[in-house]
């Protein structure tokens, strides 16, 4: 089989990692670059948005299957696009990943159907929505812009003065362009999060896997939000409960409701959840992998990858295909000084043929004259799995200052709270 994967990312490697240790696969093709892919695929360069040329260069290549790694193709109908082809595509419609897209899709899906998450309003005038953001006080309140914003498009106001500031920012400013036109005034709601992902046809599901993320760039939780810093699996809170709650009264009830709607979703259900004192609650759904999860995701999943992908894109999809090994898993995501903001890039990195106990992900890297340069803020993932959350942890930051490059740096308290609470 030949599997050609879109994307450029940790994300995409982990993928092309596990394709090539698939019995069907004999080939893989990544559109998109990074030094790690192009050591176990072939690779080739695109503009990831613009989607007639990546149909362009899928028909010519003419796969048995195309696998879609980030939102943006899925949310500008690359699938819809391939399908027409008929070429066999892993990702959702451009009318199902509105469930990413659109943060008031979603929230609308989700109030319409009793699948419990925060309550909201929509808001496309400023004055509008500052009064009601001053009546129900900022400290009640998350802004999210509706759009996709990289991560950028959710604010916690910590006072009225600020609230009305983001309202302005995004709704007269516009700094966030068409993302940013529609805006949910969101009542905040407390507890630990996770993130939780399940393979589905759009009808059968896999049983989920649990996953803890940290956005924020410095340990404890301190400094602005980034694409992720780390992760580990499962969540020290996890149960078999906790698991049937979250297929009972989220995923399930999600599928259902897309099919419903019209818009059935295929590919991996990401649900991004907040465990509160009333049971889980949504906080927002994604349409693929998350980045840095899928780095775990990938190592922990048991099965032929591929013959899931193709079973999903022909929606005939048997979940007893995916399991999950019994294991624990940490990863660790090393950056460019000054991510999330400035950074330099063409950086030597030395060392990484050092790593011996650790998987290690290529995010933001380049081959040039035989020396392998930083290409981006996010830059390497060491992932480990073991026994427990302690021996994972103890793999990764044993080797992790093997690898070097001006200015790195790392969170190094990523799965420390699973490990005190083992």
């Amino acid at each position: 089989m030949k599997v050609l994967v879109v994307g450029s990312g940790a994300r995409e490697h982990a993928i092309i990692w596990r394709l090539s240790k698939d019995i069907n696969v004999d080939e893989i093709i990544c559109l998109g670059q990074n030094a790690g892919v192009s050591e176990i695929a072939k690779t080739i360069q695109v503009d990831i948005e613009d989607i007639a040329q990546i149909r362009e260069i899928i028909i010519e290549n003419n796969p048995d299957l195309v696998v879609i790694g980030p939102e943006g193709p899925l949310s500008n109908g690359i699938t819809d696009v391939l399908s027409d082809e008929n070429i066999k595509v892993f990702g959702p419609t451009k009318s199902a990943a509105q469930i990413e897209s659109s943060k008031i899709f979603s929230k609308k899906l989700m109030l319409d159907n009793n699948i419990p998450t925060a309550y909201a309003e929509f808001f496309n005038n400023a004055e509008k929505a500052i009064s009601y953001g001053k009546n129900k006080g900022f400290n009640n309140l998350v802004i999210k812009a509706d759009g996709l914003a990289a991560g950028k498009g959710v604010f916690l106001p910590s006072s009225n003065e600020e609230m009305e500031e983001i309202i302005k920012m995004l709704l007269v400013e516009k700094k966030l362009g068409a993302s940013g036109e529609m805006i949910l005034l969101e009542d905040r709601i407390y507890g630990p999060e996770v993130s939780v992902f399940s393979f589905t046809d759009g009808t059968n599901f896999s049983s989920p896997i649990a996953i803890c993320d940290y956005k924020r760039v410095h340990d404890n939780d301190l400094g602005p939000n980034t694409g992720g810093m780390g992760c580990y699996t499962p969540p020290e809170f996890w149960d078999e409960s906790l698991s049937n709650q979250i297929i009972n009264k989220i995923i399930s009830p999600t599928l259902n409701s897309m099919n419903k709607n019209q818009t059935p979703f295929q590919g991996i259900l990401y649900a991004g959840i907040m465990i509160t004192e009333s049971g889980p609650q949504v906080i927002e759904f994604n349409c693929r992998f998350g980045d840095p999860e899928c780095e775990l995701i990938m190592p922990m999943f048991q099965g032929n990858l591929s013959e899931v992908f193709l079973d999903i894109a022909n929606q005939k999809f048997d979940s007893k295909k995916v399991s999950w090994k019994n294991k624990k898993g940490v990863c660790v995501v090393l950056c460019s000084g000054g991510y999330p903001n400035s950074y330099k890039k063409g950086l030597e990195i030395s060392g990484i043929d050092k790593i011996k106990y650790n998987l290690l992900f290529h995010a933001g890297t380049k081959k040039t004259e035989n020396k392998i340069i930083t290409d981006g803020g996010r830059v390497l993932v060491l992932s480990n799995l073991d026994e427990n959350i302690m021996k994972s942890r103890s793999n990764i930051y044993k080797e992790i200052d093997k690898i070097k490059f001006e200015g790195s740096f790392y969170r190094k308290d990523i799965g420390l709270r699973a490990e005190n609470n083992e």
